[in-house]
């Protein structure tokens, strides 16, 4: 059965009469919304709009699921309780694990629940099991390569593209990954992402590459067009990869990293923005 082990995520619980508004009001997307069964990405900002946490949450019948990065979990934690106050809703960490594999292959028959990834179809399904689900060592190996390599070619972020306190709600394309409401309350952090969304004040995107030729891209670097920096390597594999890249490169034939011709694969699921104006690309 192939399936890919996410060994360094966290599951977190919410139970109590209060925890789908208590997490709707600090978090970017709907829980109310959410039916029983579904998960949805989503990402815990800061008061400026910039993303502190990304994460799945899943709906059961009497309990809310959070599967986040481990070494996130326990200030995540300490974060939201802070946001309690008399709200009643009980969180602590669960003994699960997080599985996924490709859209057709098979889905555990012990999993405590699962769901397509609600960010694009073509990433297939995540489950959240009991820790004590077994797994096979060498697919979990071979799956996790072929996990990223399809998440770098869709052109999807993760965890590891963000940099916590820094990236943006639309620098991350949550609003184009279904990541972001725009029709629920308030949240923390949500006027600068709807003061960004509507005035198309966007400059940047983590967007995918590749290097010519089939060459291996380089661990790290800047990315170059002309003599201007236009962006920053963020997860790669092999030829294939995901980078921050200011707009002005967006267009641009002959992007450079570290001396290496890299190309643009701009995502199908992804419109382009509008020329910016003189005053935004400032």
């Amino acid at each position: 059965m192939k399936r890919n082990h996410l060994s360094r995520r966290a599951v977190i619980s919410f139970t109590g009469n209060d925890r789908n508004s208590f997490l709707n009001g600090l978090i970017t997307n709907d829980v109310q919304a959410l039916s029983i069964g579904e998960t949805t990405w989503a990402a815990m900002l800061n008061a400026q709009g910039r993303i502190q946490t990304l994460f799945f949450l899943w709906k059961t019948e009497n309990t809310l699921l959070l599967d986040l990065p481990d070494d996130q979990a326990d200030s995540f934690l300490k974060t939201l309780r802070r946001f309690r106050l008399r709200a009643d809703v009980q969180m602590e960490r669960q003994d699960a694990t997080i599985l996924t594999g490709p859209p057709d292959s098979p889905r555990p028959e012990n999993a405590l629940i699962h769901a397509p990834d609600p960010r694009h179809p073509a990433l297939g399904w995540r489950a959240i099991v009991p820790t004590s689900q077994p797994y096979d060592e060498d697919t979990r190996h071979a799956e996790t390569e072929s996990l990223l390599a399809r998440r770098l070619r869709i052109g999807v972020p993760g965890d590891e593209d963000i940099i916590p306190g820094q990236t943006l709600v639309l620098e991350a394309n949550m609003d184009h990954l279904h990541g972001v409401s725009w029709t629920k309350g308030c949240y923390l952090g949500q006027e600068v992402t709807a003061r960004t969304h509507y005035r198309g004040l966007i400059k940047r995107r983590i967007l995918p590459i590749s290097a010519a030729n089939g060459k291996t891209l380089p661990a790290e670097g800047t990315i170059t067009l002309g003599e201007q920096d236009v962006g920053d390597i963020r997860s790669h594999d092999g030829q294939y990869g995901l980078a921050l890249l200011h707009r002005r490169a967006w267009n641009a034939t002959a992007l450079q990293l570290n001396n290496q011709t890299i190309t643009l694969n701009w995502p199908d699921w992804l419109p382009r923005d509008p020329e910016p104006s003189e005053e935004q690309d400032t």
